[in-house]
C-alpha cells in the first residue's frame, strides 16, 4: 500500500502552512471524503520513524493533495518538502464521511484550524447529492483562514479580525437558536476541545453529530493499537468493545458513540 510519489506542488498557505500535491493514481481515484494518508516524514529514511496522518484534502485526476501544519520535526521535514522530490504515502485509509443517512436535509460543515482538510471532498459529494450545505469556519486570527474554497461559508476568528468575533460554536449556536438552518446535521473536524464543544451542541439542539477525529497514530492500519477513542457506554453495551480505534474505525465517529 505504500508509495514513493512524486510531488508535483508545494504552496504556502500561511506561515507553517502548506499544501502538498503529489503524483499517486491510486490515492487519487479510491479516496472518498473522509479518508487519510500515512505520511513518513523522509521518505527513504527510518529517522524520525513514525508516519504522520493527513486528511486528503483535494484529488485531481492522478494527483491528490494535503494540508500539512508544521508543529514538530516530522511535520516540518513533511512540509519543507520540495517540488520533484518523493512522498512515502501509505493510503487512502480509514471509514469516510456518512453524508448517505439521510437523517437531515442541510449539512453544516464545522471547521476549526487545520480541520479544513478534510472539508472540500466532502463538501463536493454532499453538492453531488444535492444537499444544501452551510459551512462554519473557525481560527484564532484572520491569517489562518487560509482556504475559503468551500460552500456558503461564515467565518468567525477568536480576535475579530475577520467574521465574527468569538468561537465558531457560539456563531453557529446562535443561528440554531434563531431556527435559520433547516434539520441540520453536524460534520466537525478541528481541534479536540471545538469537537467536544460540538458534540454537546448537538445533543442540546438533538441534532446528529459527526466528529472525524484528529489524532496521532503510528501505523495507521489497526496493527499497533495505538490510536484508541473511548466508546460511550449505550456503544460499550452493544459491541462490547470499550475502545475503539482512530484509524481503522474511524477517523469518523457519530458523537453519541465515542467520548472525547
Amino acid at each position: 500500500m505504500t508509495a514513493l510519489s512524486k510531488v508535483t506542488r508545494r504552496r504556502e498557505l500561511a506561515p507553517g502552512l502548506v499544501t502538498i500535491r503529489f503524483h499517486n493514481p491510486k490515492i487519487a481515484r479510491e479516496t472518498i471524503a473522509g479518508h487519510f494518508v500515512n505520511v513518513l516524514p523522509r521518505a527513504g529514511a527510518n529517522d524520525p520513524m513514525l508516519r504522520r496522518p493527513f486528511s486528503v484534502y483535494n484529488t485531481d485526476g492522478d494527483e491528490a493533495e494535503i494540508i500539512v501544519q508544521a508543529h514538530g520535526r516530522g511535520t516540518n521535514l513533511i512540509a519543507s518538502i520540495a517540488e520533484g522530490e518523493l512522498l512515502d504515502v501509505l493510503g487512502p485509509l480509514g471509514n469516510p464521511w456518512n453524508y448517505k443517512s439521510g437523517d437531515f436535509n442541510t449539512a453544516v460543515l464545522v471547521v476549526g484550524g487545520v480541520g479544513v482538510a478534510s472539508m472540500l471532498l466532502l463538501t463536493r459529494a454532499l453538492l453531488r447529492e444535492e444537499l444544501p450545505v452551510q459551512t462554519y469556519y473557525g481560527a484564532r486570527t484572520k491569517d489562518l483562514l487560509a482556504l475559503q474554497d468551500l460552500k456558503n461559508l461564515h467565518l468567525a476568528t477568536d480576535d475579530g479580525s475577520q467574521g465574527f468575533h468569538g468561537s465558531v460554536i457560539e456563531m453557529l449556536r446562535n443561528d440554531l437558536k434563531a431556527g435559520l438552518i433547516d434539520r441540520p446535521k453536524l460534520f466537525v473536524c478541528g481541534p479536540t476541545g471545538m469537537m467536544r464543544a460540538a458534540a454537546q451542541l448537538g445533543c442540546e439542539f438533538d441534532i446528529p453529530c459527526e466528529l472525524s477525529l484528529e489524532t496521532e497514530m503510528a501505523c495507521g492500519i489497526g496493527i499497533c493499537q495505538g490510536c484508541p477513542v473511548l466508546t460511550d457506554e449505550d456503544t460499550f453495551n452493544k459491541t462490547g468493545k470499550r475502545f475503539r480505534l482512530v484509524c481503522v474505525d474511524g477517523p469518523s465517529f457519530s458523537a453519541e458513540a465515542i467520548t472525547i
